[in-house]
């Protein structure tokens, strides 16, 4: 369906997930802003098209808080090994691309298949393959690869954490690949282009990116053409040069800006380098800590100075400990520049009482929960008892603590992630259908100063709006939510 510039919704029922109901209305939207709520029952006004939604509901456009839409359209062009079920199938699967001159498979998750693990993949299992052609094969969470002898002959000595002898990444090696095996200019146009196609049938209208500085520039480039609202952020690798060329948060426009800077404190469990004060059962393994507390506390003083929002990935206790404490340390009260600690997952009450003090917002992955945190998954398998207790939810909420949620890709889409925030598989951390839904509306708005533009059906804001099929406040089986339209200003209008 194609949207004209003015236009009026009507038989609508528009959620209001902060008030908690549903309200029968009309919305006018003048150039992609809503101009009027009007009753339902409002007569109509010459010269406007009405559109007639017969009585679907009209909720805010959801954000994505936490997503890598560059890189998720980079991987849509790659070999996708997220729906193997064993080594042996994934290796076969890279087999059947042998004929490409490098080899990037993406996505495998030893947690789902049906037999075996990561360590029955080495070195030499993708030697068999090819050892003259580069064959990398990245887990979903980004944090640990596996390549051959050719792909590890152009990873250089700069990068740390690799173990050459089994041809094993961690961490940097394996979240920036994309330095070392880059992608063409005509990939990430492309990438883009598949990308923000997926992000809209979820009903994704604004994104918080996190990216390199080349994809940043790509986006600078393709912004005449951008469908989908992008708050960027990139890597603190390159703090000082942001610092030195005058970037502060919010610069930009209502489609693309620069948003800040993102600090990884650790990995992800699927790895087992999420870093952690008790060690893995079984073990002497307590995860990585990947910045120590003194040099967090140097970063944060020059983001601060230089009115730069941070966001910092901490999913362990041990991280977030270290991050709670810098904090503390620099006597950041109000958090003005509204930091945040991103996914949150392993974390104790007492940290939960001071993350509330400090005011640092929360971006969690309900996505996540539903994944890898149901009884006998990759938590359980990991962590033992200690999974019962992550992602508290209900905790963070009752704290005071904003809790903003994103995806990280795995996969995108807030219909798939809000079952894990609602049917938390340990009840006493779940969310209601609205306060789920407001983590992937509202509250993301305010994450990046946008709370007067997005986030509600009111008049003054964007016209981002999702169409759905049934009320989301009652609906007992999120999964069965169905999005019908999307709009972006009035800009993309999806059907279906």
């Amino acid at each position: 369906m194609k949207f004209p510039e003015r236009y009026i919704l009507k038989n609508c029922r528009a959620v209001d997930f902060t008030n908690k109901r549903v309200r029968p209305m009309q919305i006018q939207v003048d150039w992609g802003i809503i101009e009027r709520v009007l009753p339902k029952n409002a007569a109509q006004i010459p010269g406007i098209k009405t559109i007639d939604l017969k009585n679907r509901f009209v909720m805010p456009g959801f954000t994505d808080s936490h997503t890598h839409l560059m890189a998720r359209g980079i991987e849509l062009q790659r070999v996708d090994l997220g729906g193997c079920r064993s080594a042996d199938e994934c290796l076969e699967k890279l087999r059947r691309h042998r004929a490409q001159p490098e080899i990037f498979g993406s996505n495998w998750d030893e947690s789902v298949w049906v037999k075996g693990r990561k360590e029955e993949i080495d070195r030499l299992s993708l030697d068999k393959i090819s050892a003259e052609k580069p064959i990398i094969m990245r887990r979903v969470c980004g944090h640990f690869a596996i390549c051959n002898s050719a792909a590890l002959k152009r990873i250089g000595p700069k990068w740390k954490i690799v173990d050459r002898k089994r041809g094993y990444l961690y961490e940097n090696a394996a979240l920036f690949l994309n330095l070392i095996f880059s992608p063409s200019d005509d990939m990430l146009e492309k990438g883009l282009d598949l990308a923000t196609e997926e992000a809209l049938s979820l009903g994704v209208t604004s994104v918080h990116e996190i990216t390199n500085i080349r994809n940043f520039k790509m986006f600078q480039k393709l912004r005449p053409r951008l469908r989908i609202r992008v708050a960027l952020y990139t890597y603190w690798e390159v703090l000082d040069q942001v610092i030195e060329a005058g970037f502060q948060s919010g610069l930009g426009d209502n489609y693309l800006k620069f948003q800040g800077i993102k600090i990884f404190m650790d990995g992800s469990i699927g790895a087992r380098t999420a870093a952690m004060i008790n060690p893995y059962p079984g073990t002497k393994n307590h995860g990585k800590l990947l910045v120590n507390e003194e040099r967090l506390k140097s970063m944060i003083k020059k983001a601060e100075d230089n009115s730069l929002q941070l966001i910092i990935h901490s999913l362990g206790d041990r991280a977030t400990e270290t991050v709670i404490r810098a904090f503390e340390k620099c006597r950041i009260k109000e958090n003005r520049l509204r930091h945040r600690i991103e996914h949150l997952e392993v974390v104790s009450d007492r940290q939960i009482q001071r993350i509330a003090r400090l005011g640092l917002i929360a971006s969690m992955q309900p996505n996540f929960v539903r994944r890898w945190q149901q009884p006998g998954g990759l938590y359980e398998k990991y962590l033992g008892r200690a999974y019962r207790v992550m992602n508290p939810f209900r905790k963070v909420t009752d704290a005071g603590i904003t809790l903003v949620f994103g995806s990280d890709s795995m996969p995108m889409g807030p219909l798939y992630g809000l079952a894990g925030a609602t049917e938390h598989p340990f009840p006493a951390n779940r969310l209601t259908p609205a306060e789920a839904f407001e983590g992937y509306t509202e509250r993301p708005a305010y994450a990046v100063f946008e709370e007067g533009r997005k986030g509600r059906i009111e008049s003054g804001m964007f016209a981002d709006l999702v169409v759905i099929n049934k009320d989301p406040l009652t609906a007992e089986n999120p999964t069965l939510l169905k999005i019908e339209y999307v709009l972006v200003a009035g800009k993309s209008g999806l059907g279906t």
